[in-house]
């Protein structure tokens, strides 16, 4: 705090010099205070009374206050050279605390190492599988037993059936199992979005198969005929 203090303006305020005395500080000070304290102006003075007053006598007394404890703190008044023979006292660096060492880790006992015999045991089985393969392909039969057993599979394999397909002359209930409910019926004209199929007395005569939702069928078209949406 005492280094925010302007003491020169208080030495100002005061009236005296910062190399006075200490009797001739507190004397000074008694005598500026009785002047802006009202309630200490002398009998029968009944002067002007300045509205800062107050203010100015509280900075006084902040001011005051500072420069005691900046005398308790070097033996002299802020400013004031210090006493012949005297050091002005330094505050003493806190000594800061040694690092602690860290503590030693402890050390454990390494169990002996064992004889690596793991890689042993794949060397072992390949060797078993090696004299196994062996034994095999001098026991294989010589005339092509794998080739016949493999057309023996293929013979007695069973094809699995064909999916049914749209073909002309189908009916509209196998259409219906087979493509599923149509989007739109247009009298004969049954619509699957952009693909469609058209019957006549109840039988395919016609279809389109689009790209975009083709129809269970190979062939886009049974035949070059126009298509029924472009002649409506």
């Amino acid at each position: 705090m005492a280094n925010e203090i302007d003491f020169l303006e208080l030495y100002r305020q005061l009236r005296v010099s910062p190399d006075c005395s200490l009797e001739e500080f507190k004397r000074a000070y008694r005598r500026c205070v009785s002047t802006l304290h009202p309630d200490r102006r002398p009998p029968g003075h009944d002067g002007y009374i300045h509205p800062r007053s107050g203010q100015r006598l509280q900075q006084i007394n902040v001011q005051y206050e500072a420069a005691m404890e900046f005398l308790r703190l070097h033996g002299r008044l802020p400013g004031a050279p210090p006493p012949q023979g005297v050091t002005p006292q330094r505050a003493s660096p806190t000594p800061r605390p040694s690092p602690t060492p860290p503590p030693p880790r402890p050390t454990s006992a390494r169990a002996p190492r064992r004889p690596q015999v793991k890689w042993l045991i794949p060397i072992a089985l390949l060797a078993v599988v090696i004299l196994f393969w062996g034994a095999s392909a001098v026991n294989a039969p010589a005339d092509g037993g794998a080739d016949g057993a493999t057309r023996d599979n293929d013979a007695t394999r069973v094809e699995a059936p064909a999916p049914p397909m749209l073909s002309l002359g189908m009916s509209q209930e196998n259409v219906r199992a087979i493509e599923g409910n149509p989007v739109e019926i247009r009298d004969d004209l049954w619509e699957y979005g952009p693909s469609w199929v058209r019957f006549d007395h109840g039988s395919v005569v016609d279809w389109y198969s689009s790209p975009l939702h083709s129809l269970k069928t190979v062939q886009a078209k049974p035949a070059q005929t126009e298509s029924p949406v472009a002649r409506n």
